[in-house]
């Protein structure tokens, strides 16, 4: 079961649950009409005119786990879709990577000076913990081009809703990538 799809330079998106599929969806929607099972291809048929008609509800009854790793700033566009469950790891209790997105039509002098901005940061970080100072307020001078890793929890009507905010083209071109690769998994 487990896909994983490459994102951005050092990211990913990776499908590693699942819960009620097409048969939860078929169900709810049945429950909705107290109509009994009438086969696949019926079953394919309202699965399609439920999504064509907007008719969100039974697919509430399929849920999606993801292991994402994205940039901070990523994270916390994505969150903003209060959808799903969020377990991050945590920059409190975890050392920090070197590990940070750059984006890949930097070039020149300002693709130096963004990398050794970044680094400069991450020096200043393990000084800081080496230290004696916390990790948690270490963590404090860390880039928001940080990876971060979190598993994402989320029911298919909530990903529809995610992949339709994010899959447009006024989203910020990062996060569309993820967009596109977690519609990739859901198809």
């Amino acid at each position: 079961m487990p896909q994983k799809i490459n994102v951005l330079d050092n990211g990913y998106v990776a499908l590693v649950d699942s819960m009620g599929g097409d048969k939860a969806v078929i169900e709810g929607a049945r429950r909705c009409y107290m109509s009994e099972p009438q086969g696949d291809e019926a079953d394919a048929k309202l699965i399609r005119y439920l999504i064509a008609k907007d008719h969100g509800t039974p697919f509430e009854h399929a849920y999606f786990r993801f292991d994402v790793k994205c940039p901070i700033f990523v994270a916390r566009q994505w969150i903003r879709h209060r959808i799903g469950t969020y377990n991050e790891m945590s920059l409190r209790y975890c050392l920090a990577k070197r590990d940070f997105y750059t984006p890949g039509d930097l070039a020149g002098e300002v693709l130096v000076k963004y990398k050794k901005t970044i680094n400069d940061a991450f020096d200043a970080y393990e000084a800081i913990v080496a230290s004696g100072v916390k990790r948690e307020q270490a963590r404090g001078v860390l880039p928001l081009s940080l990876y971060t890793l979190y598993y994402w929890t989320v029911n298919a009507r909530s990903l529809m809703n995610f992949l339709k905010l994010r899959l447009d083209k006024a989203a910020q071109p990062e996060i569309r990538e993820y967009a596109k690769a977690l519609l990739e998994i859901f198809r």
